[in-house]
């Protein structure tokens, strides 16, 4: 979905903009990774903040991470929904509305209850999407990657500079280059989550900082040979592409084509389940801790927080309706989102390093991951979120204010918080004292 966006932007220095894309959240890896090897419990930002820097802190950090991954499953949801109505009625104008009463949000609405019920089957129900979509996934972009290859090959297919000459390239120079960095981050959004369940994984504080930068160089990789195989075909052909899966665009064979599409709706589809299981735990992993209502934690007989996965649900289903499903914006969204945790995790790892507690007096001190890559990474991270183009969220097509956007943003990131701060302590202060 995302090399439409990034080649519009960035033109011939699509392949540039992975790799920036890459090279940051490999820094950005390598510092959660560090992190975990202070802290060992579940939570991944939460965790590591609350370590650092206390309660008051990490409960900031821990809110906004469960918003973070309810937007994060509305994108995903939303991508989805418009591209099975694009494969099931191509060229439709109803199947494209995005009016509260429209064809699409109504597919959004029944698309969630189908999630709930998948998550009413329990564990093994996850497990198997979790397998079905690694494999749609890899299965799309190795089928495009190696149909290309051989197209450029052995039919000396190589429409690289011309394609590339013929994009409208709507910024120009490094701002271009920075924004098309941005969007290609949604490439590699997931790696900051991976640490959530560390106190389930078999002896995390080793195995995590290999995993991690380990999946980042493989995605980056990936992407990084689709993209270019991309520009080879035809980069004209998908940034000119209406489809929310733009990728397949390039390709002239109309079964080829299709296979790709059907891989990559298998892939989504999966990803949803997971998110749809794991952005409500992030509630109730806050709940348990005293930090939000116990009744978050409330399951059913089937073993679903059913309160927990409402919110998540409503969000989920919010923020692609206040930005009129428009892929572009979503999938900007979902990366800007995560640079909270970007900017305050690389601080709390100086701070953990610095610190000479008991408990992380056996980690070992190493002064790149400790001191030289978190400066970088929080500088990198505020002049990317700097340069984030926010009118994107904050107005309409029409350049008109988006109120119910701004709202949006305004309850989730401030009074939100705020209304968690007032629970946590008043909560505190009915404790009797020791």
């Amino acid at each position: 979905m995302t090399p439409g966006t990034v080649i519009k932007l960035a033109g011939p220095y699509a392949p540039l903009a992975y790799i920036l894309a890459g090279l940051f959240a490999g820094v950005m890896a390598l510092v959660f990774a560090t992190a975990a090897r202070y802290v060992k419990t579940n939570g991944a930002a939460y965790a590591y903040t609350r370590a650092a820097f206390g309660e008051r802190i990490g409960i900031y950090v821990g809110v906004t991470h469960a918003i973070t991954a309810s937007i994060a499953w509305g994108v995903l949801a939303s991508l989805f929904v418009s591209t099975l109505l694009d494969v099931l009625f191509p060229g439709q104008h109803w199947a494209e509305g995005t009016e509260l009463f429209s064809v699409k949000t109504l597919t959004f609405l029944l698309f969630i209850a189908v999630l709930l019920a998948i998550n009413l089957f329990g564990n093994r129900a996850i497990r198997w999407a979790n397998g079905i979509s690694t494999i749609g996934k890899v299965f799309a972009l190795s089928l495009f990657i190696a149909g290309g290859l051989w197209l450029v090959v052995t039919q000396h297919v190589n429409n690289y500079a011309t394609s590339a000459a013929a994009v409208e390239i709507h910024r120009d120079g490094v701002a271009g280059l920075t924004l098309a960095t941005i969007a290609a981050l949604y490439a590699f959004t997931g790696f900051e989550s991976i640490a959530n369940a560390a106190e389930e994984m078999h002896t995390p504080d080793r195995n995590l900082p290999r995993a991690i930068p380990l999946a980042v160089l493989t995605v980056g990789a990936i992407y990084v040979l689709a993209v270019v195989v991309a520009m080879c075909l035809g980069a004209d052909k998908i940034v000119a592409s209406r489809d929310t899966v733009q990728l397949p665009a390039a390709v002239a064979n109309e079964t080829f084509r299709t296979v790709i599409v059907i891989g990559a709706l298998v892939s989504m589809f999966g990803i949803n389940v997971a998110a749809s299981f794991g952005a409500p735990r992030l509630w109730t992993a806050l709940s348990d801790r005293g930090i939000l209502p116990i009744r978050l934690s409330d399951k059913n007989k089937f073993g679903v927080p059913m309160l927990a996965f409402g919110i998540t649900a409503s969000l989920a289903f919010a923020f692609p309706l206040a930005l009129r499903f428009n892929s572009v914006n979503l999938t900007g969204l979902a990366v800007i989102a995560r640079f909270i945790q970007f900017i305050v995790v690389p601080i709390a790892l100086m701070a953990l390093a610095r610190g000479r507690s008991p408990e992380h007096a056996a980690v070992r001190r190493n002064a790149l991951t400790d001191k030289v890559l978190p400066v970088v990474a929080v500088v990198v991270s505020v002049a990317l979120a700097a340069s984030f183009d926010y009118r994107t969220i904050l107005l309409t097509p029409q350049k008109g204010v988006n109120y119910f956007s701004i709202a949006l943003i305004v309850i989730t990131f401030v009074v939100v918080p705020a209304a968690t701060y007032r629970h946590y302590y008043r909560q505190r202060q009915r404790l009797p004292s020791n």
